[in-house]
C-alpha cells in the first residue's frame, strides 16, 4: 500500500542526497511538492499519481540543485558588483574631500587638481558600477 508520507520522506532524503541541504529550501519544495499533490488529487488522480505527477513537475534533485547553484552564483555577482562600486564612491570620495577642503583653504594648488582629478571619476564610476549592479538584480 502507498504511504504518501513515506514517500515524501524518501522524496526528501533524495533531494539531501543530490546536495540540496538548506532546511528552508528543503520545506520550500516539499511544499510545492505537497501543494502541486493537492491539485493533482483534486483533478482525478490517485494519490500515487498524483505524487508522482507532482515529483515529475518539480524535477529531479541534480537538476533543482544546479538551478539553485545557478541562482548563488548570480547573487554573488550581483552582490559583488554592487559592494565593489560602493567602494568606488568611497574611495573616490576619499580623494575628493581632502581636495575640497585644500581648495578651500588655498586655493586651487595642485594637490586639490589631483584629489579632484582621480576623485570625481571614481566616485562617477563608482556609482555607475552600483547602479548596474542594482538594475542588474531586478532583472
Amino acid at each position: 500500500m502507498f504511504s504518501l508520507e513515506q514517500a515524501i520522506k524518501e522524496w526528501r532524503q533524495q533531494m539531501l542526497a543530490a546536495g540540496i541541504t538548506d532546511p528552508s529550501m528543503l520545506d520550500e519544495l516539499e511544499n510545492h511538492l505537497c501543494e502541486e499533490i493537492k491539485q493533482q488529487v483534486n483533478s482525478g488522480l490517485s494519490v500515487r499519481r498524483a505524487f508522482d505527477a507532482a515529483v515529475r513537475q518539480i524535477g529531479m534533485p541534480g537538476v533543482i540543485k544546479r538551478e539553485f547553484e545557478k541562482m548563488e552564483r548570480t547573487f554573488m555577482k550581483k552582490t559583488l558588483i554592487i559592494l565593489a562600486g560602493i567602494l568606488g564612491v568611497l574611495v573616490g570620495m576619499a580623494l575628493i574631500m581632502p581636495a575640497a577642503h585644500l581648495y578651500k583653504e588655498e586655493g586651487l594648488v595642485h594637490d586639490a587638481i589631483v584629489g579632484f582629478g582621480w576623485g570625481i571619476p571614481i566616485v562617477l564610476f563608482g556609482a555607475g558600477t552600483t547602479f548596474y549592479g542594482f538594475k542588474k538584480c531586478k532583472a
